[in-house]
């Protein structure tokens, strides 16, 4: 069984345990976040220093907060 098996065997594990309903809904949210920051199409344009980084900067923020039950059950299992 390759490492890549073994991850996807515990990240169902931590969702069944957590019987967090809104797991796919959550998936969907940070790869639209993820897709928001690497994407060169933005609210404020990243060329304007420091103000352009902070709607970047607010959706890690939200990556953070959505992800952190998901983290929270995977800490309390160790």
């Amino acid at each position: 069984m390759s490492k890549f098996d073994e991850l996807g065997n515990k990240i169902k594990s931590v969702n069944k345990d957590t019987k967090c309903l809104g797991a796919p809904l959550t998936c969907i949210v940070t790869i639209f976040l993820i897709l928001y920051i690497i994407s060169p199409i933005d609210l404020i344009p990243d060329f304007i220093p420091i103000v352009g980084w902070i709607d970047d900067f607010f959706a890690f923020l939200g990556i953070i907060a959505i992800n952190s039950g998901f983290l929270i059950g995977l800490l309390k299992r160790k």
